[in-house]
């Protein structure tokens, strides 16, 4: 439980509970040392003890010899091996975030070639859509002019058709007066042929 940034502790060594403060913790944090296992009072005894007789650990209560550390050598390991997996902790969940920010980078780069591709692709859609705009307003226009073609060009079709016959009944009469005269020049021998060219002359001389 903690109030204010104040924590409470229960001391192993006589069981009461004690305030660990924010100031003590961020000096502890700032030293590496685990939270205190003993209250005020009984580190107090403990070091006046140590004093007038052996020194001992204010972590787990060892005995030390005169002059050594405040932590005995196992709980010095202990807490660098804490520290040294904070400080790995902390190294790996740097690299995890890196790793996320160069993954999130290249993700936007993606995302800017995608958006810029779709751009294109609107602007050609566009141009596409103003160009068939453009051919339907013509066709409209074909197919109202058309209105008014159509029937000039089924009377043109009309008159080419009876052109078309006629020419059709001249030829048949120019080969039936030409089948005509041959039968007759066949008939008729040379001295007719003569005779009936010279009509005209005698027609002149009397």
């Amino acid at each position: 439980m903690s109030i204010d940034g104040d924590m409470n502790l229960t001391c192993r060594q006589c069981g009461r509970e004690f305030v660990f403060t924010e100031s003590e913790q961020d000096f502890y944090n700032l030293k590496g040392f685990l939270p205190p296992s003993r209250c005020r009072e009984c580190r107090s005894l403990a070091e006046n003890h140590n004093h007038n007789h052996n020194h001992a650990c204010a972590q787990c209560g060892t005995k030390l010899e005169k002059e050594a550390p405040v932590f005995c050598t196992a709980c010095l390991k202990n807490t660098q091996l804490a520290l040294e997996r904070k400080v790995r902790q902390g190294e790996k969940a740097a690299k995890t975030a890196q790793a996320k920010l160069k993954t999130t980078e290249f993700r936007k780069a993606e995302l800017e070639d995608t958006l810029y591709q779709t751009e294109q692709m609107v602007a050609e859609l566009e141009l596409k859509v103003n160009n068939l705009s453009q051919d339907l307003e013509k066709a409209r226009e074909a197919y109202v002019a058309s209105a008014w073609i159509k029937p000039q060009l089924q009377g043109i079709e009309e008159r080419l058709k009876a052109l078309e016959s006629t020419q059709y009944e001249s030829n048949q009469r120019i080969f039936e007066i030409i089948h005509t005269m041959q039968e007759r020049y066949e008939n008729t021998g040379l001295f007719d042929i003569i005779k009936r060219s010279l009509i005209p002359y005698r027609g002149q001389g009397t």
